[in-house]
């Protein structure tokens, strides 16, 4: 049996699968097993990248769907796993440097109890005429690559809007994700933060930029800004509702959100408005009441559009409610606000 089943996973973009494809024949770890996913049923360009890069590399196993899946089941998919203790998801438009499934990997086995290990992405826009162009920037961009691994546990402040990992670079334990499938309607704005939800174990940070994230000129998430804003509603409402903040990193958060460019603080009197909770806005000012009563005026329907969150999205805010109540009442500790501000701890 091999060491690690990887999930590749592709749609109409037989351009980037010959790039990703590439990128695990590399690996320095050769213990693998592949199962290639062509979410096109009508396509059969990925059946000719593989026959191109691994003729008869018995690792790879091709499935092209009879139907689409879409990303959220094929990510469900992958979180079942396999027989394999451990598993990885590579998307298409992403690719990893040679050493990445040994590093994590190793993070992984010297931590028997932990759920997931991650690595550093470096950022590539994708441009015209399939040119890419390196940003030179990180997904944590104060990381340093010497650094040693460092440990995250539920719940850390960073939660309650954004995801601590990256589905493109991390290698994880199936079974240490109770449920293993999130729900089906799952915005896949918010994949990430929701399965941290059912993480049984810590999460580890590797800060070596060991794989590529791609910014392509077309995606799959939506880009209905009601749509982005139930999403972010439904991970912060379910946060705030289940962890006891304290007021001093409340107040922490505000200063975080408001840095931000453009500034994110309109997203606290939609939460004080759903939740009934007036604590979550004491720590607003008057340029931020400002900003977002000139927002509500120039987009009612959009806020009262996103107020409906609950509703429109009901099997996920239940699921949601379900997986960050399962430790009541929990207090989150002084801890990681931004990635932008990330300092890195000793696993």
């Amino acid at each position: 049996m091999a060491t690690v089943r990887v999930y590749l996973l592709t749609f109409r973009r037989p351009q980037l699968l010959r790039r990703a494809l590439r990128s695990l024949l590399q690996q320095s770890l050769r213990d693998w097993t592949c199962e290639l996913h062509n979410d096109a049923p009508e396509d059969e360009a990925p059946r000719a990248v593989l026959a191109e890069l691994a003729p008869g590399d018995p690792r790879i196993q091709y499935h092209r769907h009879s139907r689409n899946w879409g990303p959220v089941a094929a990510f469900n998919h992958a979180f079942a796993g396999g027989p394999e203790e451990f598993a990885s998801i590579l998307e298409d438009d992403n690719w990893w440097r040679p050493e990445f499934l040994a590093c994590a990997l190793t993070s992984l086995q010297r931590q028997p109890a932990a759920a997931l290990a991650w690595t550093n992405m470096r950022l590539w826009r994708e441009e015209a005429a399939d040119r890419w162009i390196d940003t030179g920037r990180a997904i944590w961009p104060r990381a340093e690559a010497a650094a040693p691994v460092a440990e995250f546990r539920w719940p850390e402040l960073l939660q309650a809007f954004d995801a601590l990992h990256s589905n493109g670079a991390m290698v994880f334990r199936p079974r240490r994700f109770q449920p293993q499938t999130v729900p089906p309607a799952t915005p896949l704005a918010i994949i990430e933060q929701v399965r941290e939800r059912a993480a049984t174990g810590p999460l580890l940070f590797l800060p070596e930029l060991l794989a590529n994230f791609a910014i392509t000129r077309h995606t799959a998430r939506s880009d209905d800004p009601r749509q982005w804003l139930q999403a972010k509603l439904l991970v912060a409402a379910s946060f705030f509702q289940a962890v006891a903040v304290s007021d001093l990193d409340l107040v922490r958060i505000w200063e975080t959100r408001r840095a931000l460019q453009p500034r994110d603080t309109d997203l606290f009197f939609l939460l004080a408005l759903a939740l009934r909770n007036a604590r979550l806005i004491r720590a607003a000012r008057p340029a931020d009441w400002s900003h977002f009563l000139l927002g509500a005026a120039r987009h009612p329907r959009r806020l009262l559009r996103g107020l409906r969150f609950r509703r429109d999205h009901a099997e996920v805010w239940a699921w949601l409610r379900a997986r960050t109540s399962a430790a009541p009442r929990l207090a989150a500790a002084a801890s990681v606000l931004s990635k932008q501000g990330f300092s890195v701890g000793v696993a």
